[in-house]
């Protein structure tokens, strides 16, 4: 059985619904924010596109914004929550400068597509279906675990051409279902907060950061195996 209220939720549709749109909208505002970012840097600051230097103070940064963000959530203001998710957004359109200098633009606008696609149909999978997804939970995320590590290790020490494969499919899957579960998570949370407007608004928010932490990702994956399909 579920362990959420699914007769509060079926109440109170169309206002989850709102919530809903609320998220998305800034779940594609944080996406834009990324793009511009990115495509303005890498056509006019290539120097910092390519330091890596910067590179690494702003994975530090990331780091560091991402954990005050899930950390304080509950005791910051809505404008704060807003503010770390533009900032992290900021952050990652710095690191993803690289891409324009990289790939061309068709690659990037269909690896982006197929992101979109097949980030819809997960995410209409998580909001429909009545399967309890926190069951899946810890092997997700144990899988994400074992992605960084061994992607670290791959880079380090082995570079095996078949491991980077195998890494990027891996993670392909692993993200498919974060989309599902975060999406019947959303479902989940958003109850807690059906009587305060402050913290349903960080909740959304902060739903839009893990949707957006999730499409990204997925992104890269894709745009990655994409790559190595054309070398080929």
């Amino acid at each position: 059985m579920n362990n959420y209220n699914e007769t509060a939720y079926q109440n109170v549709t169309e206002t989850f619904n709102q919530f809903l749109t609320k998220t998305f909208t800034t779940m594609t505002i944080g996406l834009v924010i990324s793009a511009l970012t990115a495509f303005f840097i890498a056509y006019f600051m290539p120097g910092l596109a390519l330091s890596f230097g910067v590179f690494l103070v702003v994975a530090v940064l990331q780091l560091v914004v991402s954990g005050y963000f899930g950390a304080r959530l509950f005791k910051m203001s809505v404008s704060t929550a807003r503010l770390c998710f533009v900032a992290y957004s900021v952050l990652t359109g710095i690191t993803f400068s690289i891409l324009p200098m990289v790939y061309d633009g068709p690659t990037l606008a269909i690896a982006f597509c197929s992101t979109a696609v097949v980030f819809a149909c997960m995410a209409i999978i998580g909001h429909t279906t009545k399967m309890d997804l926190t069951k899946f939970a810890p092997y997700l995320f144990a899988g994400l675990i074992a992605i960084l590590v061994t992607t670290l290790l791959n880079n380090l020490f082995f570079r095996s051409e078949g491991l980077y494969l195998g890494i990027n499919y891996l993670g392909i899957i692993i993200f498919l279902g974060l989309i599902a579960y975060d999406m019947q998570n959303l479902r989940r949370i958003y109850l807690s907060g059906l009587n305060d407007y402050e913290l349903s608004a960080k909740i959304s928010i902060y739903g839009a950061f893990e949707l957006y932490l999730d499409f990204i990702n997925l992104f890269i994956r894709i745009l990655s195996l994409m790559s190595r399909s054309n070398d080929n």
